[in-house]
């Protein structure tokens, strides 16, 4: 199993939050203010879980990059806080 460095925990917390922050504004740039059913929001989060999913993949065997593994996950986190915003 691999070992993970001890900068993933939660003492990187407002430095993870900022980078989640950083992606909102991307997306609000790229796609303004989102209004969608709980459906839709559904099915945009799951496609990004799947992006995630193949970038954990790709690291855990291929050797992939770790950096494009929290990339994605910051993506998904930043689609979480719109999808709450929106409830």
């Amino acid at each position: 199993m691999k070992q993970y460095p001890d900068s993933i925990r939660f003492d990187g917390m407002p430095e993870i939050c900022e980078l989640v922050r950083e992606e909102h504004r991307k997306q609000f740039k790229k796609w303004g203010v989102q209004k969608r059913t709980l459906f839709e929001w559904l099915c945009y989060l799951t496609e990004e879980v799947g992006e995630l999913a193949k970038a954990i993949a790709e690291n855990e065997y291929r050797n992939g990059d770790i950096k494009e593994v929290k990339k994605e996950a910051i993506q998904v986190a930043a689609l979480a806080f719109k999808f709450i915003n929106n409830l």
